[in-house]
């Protein structure tokens, strides 16, 4: 049976699985939801424009465009808990300056409640697991709003500014950085600091000593408290090895705050999971408590899986020649009860591990 499965579904069962295993429940949800939740996060979403339409009731609703927004605006933490929920759906997209929509297959999981050091370690081991399981020559990133922006602080400037440094820090722009900041009339070792850290990249443990020395208020001590207490939850859950920092990776603070990660794997042409903390989303949304969570893109997988399997349309190529349909029911039965696939097919022409027909005793003979 394993064999007709495909590497996706594979990849999503074992997802289920280990999510399950850490107290996790699945969590399905409406195809769409009122447009105003996405009209009003709309910095929240990726790229692309949203698909509307008018329900039976004349409200204007929208395929949905992203889960965790959906998750964050139907789920409240308990008071006796955290709520852990995971999920495989799919979110509809339409591409900017191209016609027509996207379907887009993710699966991820949230976690909303107190977000302590061993939920963020909990959180990231399970995407590194979920890395592990496409490809064990991943990589996790890692970076931290909360220390970025202790950096940017130190220099005094904001408004549209601050904006232009985080896109310079996500290109790694050591240049543009340094020339917005003269333009805004700040020199010196508050500059050197930023243009130093978005050229950090390594071991996330390697890196806390570098961190530690360009600590420059509290802002940034917390986020290094962060990192350090997440090092050692990671460490005891034997998930550190493939996880680097990378400060270049930088997202809007209306909606994220503290821990972004994203998530590598050998010959996908991007990251095919991100995720981070979103405790400001849950804010715009009038609720309190933090979260936490991340989504996998199983649409980017595809150029991965395209060579997959060996190319057999099934383990048995069944030739009904003359042979009764009642038995020719019974012998495919047969095949399919042993744990294998059966093709029926007059024709010779598809490729299976074995051929076989019904012989003149009505039983299975193989003629290879």
């Amino acid at each position: 049976m394993d064999d007709i499965i495909s590497r996706e579904e594979k990849l999503v069962r074992a997802f289920r699985a280990l999510c399950s295993r850490y107290g996790y429940r699945p969590y399905r949800m409406s195809k769409f939801e009122e447009y105003d939740l996405y009209a009003n996060n709309r910095s929240f979403l990726p790229a692309g424009g949203v698909i509307t339409f008018t329900d039976t009731n004349g409200r204007l609703m929208a395929l949905k465009p992203d889960v965790t927004l959906s998750i964050a605006k139907n789920l409240t933490a308990r008071p006796d808990g955290p709520v852990r929920v995971y999920y495989d759906e799919s979110v509809y997209r339409a591409p900017d300056r191209q016609l027509g929509f996207q379907e887009i297959t993710q699966a991820g999981l949230e976690y909303l409640g107190e977000v302590d050091a061993y939920a963020m370690g909990e959180v990231v081991m399970l995407s590194a697991e979920c890395l592990g399981a496409i490809d064990p020559g991943y990589a996790l990133e890692l970076s931290h709003m909360g220390y970025i922006n202790g950096l940017i602080g130190a220099l005094g400037v904001g408004g549209q500014a601050r904006g232009e440094l985080l896109r310079l820090m996500s290109g790694r722009n050591a240049h543009g950085i340094r020339a917005l900041c003269a333009q805004a009339g700040v020199s010196g070792a508050p500059v050197e600091r930023l243009c130093r850290a978005v050229g950090l990249y390594g071991p996330l443990a390697g890196n806390l000593d570098a961190l530690r020395e360009m600590s420059v208020n509290s802002e940034t001590e917390r986020a290094l408290h962060e990192l350090t207490e997440l090092a050692g939850v990671l460490g005891s859950f034997g998930a550190l090895g493939r996880v680097n920092l990378d400060l270049s990776i930088t997202s809007d603070t209306d909606y994220y705050n503290g821990l972004l990660f994203k998530g590598y794997v050998p010959g996908a042409p991007s990251a095919v999971l991100s995720g981070g903390r979103y405790d400001s989303l849950l804010t715009k949304l009038g609720k309190s408590g933090g979260a936490i969570g991340f989504a996998v893109y199983l649409n980017l997988l595809e150029r991965l899986y395209e060579t997959d399997g060996d190319g057999y349309a099934a383990d048995v190529l069944l030739l009904p020649g003359g042979a009764a349909p009642s038995a020719l029911a019974a012998a495919a039965k047969a095949v399919t009860d042993s744990g294998r696939s059966v093709l029926v097919q007059g024709a010779a022409g598809a490729r299976c591990r074995r051929t076989a027909r019904i012989n003149a005793e009505g039983g299975l003979e193989y003629l290879d």
